[in-house]
């Protein structure tokens, strides 16, 4: 009689092991499911929270820029943007930012066919650029003036927002938010990691 209890109690045992093993593998499998992001969005910002490491400055709260770039053409296929603003005209502090995003587009590999650069020249300092040379030392470089004002108001309120006087890089999401900035004083590389971040993890849509 004891013998057959020393089994049952081991045997229940035993049963409330395996339930204690289910429920745990269902309730990360159920966890899992709940945090994975749908969007660019909540991605950035569930890596902000979770502390990972970006070499550019996160824009909090991020910045919608549809209305300066929806009326560009788009592809079949939305892509990830790296826009340059800002500067009087495109003086040399400019030119390093285009040449140096043109670079980190090449280095991106077979995946920079999934991003596109873009620069917004001051529709007042138009006439200090000439549109045309850079057009064509600058081949797939998306050329879309506006009016700097726009963009201020945009930025507004946010962890971005600058006087305009320096050109300055952000990485917009395929659906136009803008969640990265870099200055000039940051290191070209850093943005280039933080691209191939991005694209690793982000739906190839």
């Amino acid at each position: 009689m004891t013998e057959q209890t020393e089994i049952t109690a081991a045997q229940r045992s035993f049963q409330y092991q395996i339930w204690l093993m289910l429920v745990i593998v269902f309730g990360v499998i159920l966890a899992g499911f709940l945090m994975v992001p749908k969007t660019e969005e909540q991605r950035i910002a569930m890596m902000e929270r979770m502390g990972t490491t970006n070499q550019g400055e996160i824009i909090s709260p991020t910045v919608d820029m549809s209305q300066l770039l929806a009326s560009l053409p788009q592809g079949e296929a939305p892509k990830w943007k790296v826009v340059a603003a800002g500067g009087e005209g495109c003086n040399q502090g400019c030119q390093d930012v285009l040449i140096n995003s043109r670079q980190i587009h090449m280095l991106l590999g077979k995946s920079s066919g999934r991003l596109e650069r873009i620069y917004l020249p001051d529709t007042a300092s138009l006439e200090l650029i000439d549109l045309e040379e850079l057009q064509a030392v600058h081949p797939y470089l998306r050329i879309q003036p506006i009016e700097s004002s726009s963009l201020t108001e945009l930025l507004q309120g946010t962890s971005a927002d600058w006087n305009m006087l320096e050109t300055r890089y952000f990485v917009v999401t395929p659906d136009y938010q803008a969640v990265l900035y870099y200055t000039q004083q940051h290191d070209g590389g850093g943005l280039l990691e933080d691209l191939k971040h991005l694209l690793k993890y982000s739906p190839n849509r």
